[in-house]
């Protein structure tokens, strides 16, 4: 069967509009569940690798403030049992490191409540979230041990729950 890789959103804008946001990134996940119920492709989600933010600074006076040009990139995950305002999460169930990589795996377990991707980015506090797919039974991400963002967490090679 082919696959039908999404991203929640390919590239979100928060500040302006996060309602609207939030309700793409539902009819993004939507649009993969139908086509898995459809039974024409196999539902894979991802978390965007970047995600461009509005920041707002309020500078002293005498300062002057800068943005950088290159927007922030994916640097955590986290699932939820439950929206994530619920504080669930999902404890990976498996960890495996070779190679000067780190792989996570969550087996996901049947909830009657749906069960949330977050994606977390770096130099931003803002976090996007979006319910799996009906049938999503794991989620795998892989970490490049050998390089790290400032903060010391390190790069996310790749992810997808499926």
């Amino acid at each position: 069967m082919p696959s039908l890789r999404h991203a929640v959103l390919n590239s979100l804008t928060l500040g302006v509009a996060p309602a609207a946001a939030q309700a793409t990134a539902l009819l993004a996940v939507t649009t993969a569940a139908l086509a898995l119920a459809s039974g024409s492709a196999r539902a894979e989600t991802v978390c965007p690798d970047t995600l461009a933010v509005r920041q707002t600074a309020e500078v002293p006076s005498g300062w002057q403030v800068t943005m950088s040009e290159q927007p922030p990139r994916l640097a955590s995950v986290t699932l939820f049992d439950g929206q994530p305002a619920n504080r669930a999460s999902l404890k990976f169930t498996k960890r495996q490191s070779s190679g000067g990589e780190l792989r996570l795996t969550w087996m996901l377990p049947e909830t009657p409540r749906s069960i949330y991707l977050q994606c977390g980015y770096e130099r931003t506090a803002a976090l996007i979230s979006a319910p799996l797919p009906p049938g999503t039974t794991r989620c795998d991400v892989v970490f490049d041990t050998r390089t790290s963002y400032p903060s010391g967490a390190s790069v996310i090679k790749r992810m997808v729950c499926k």
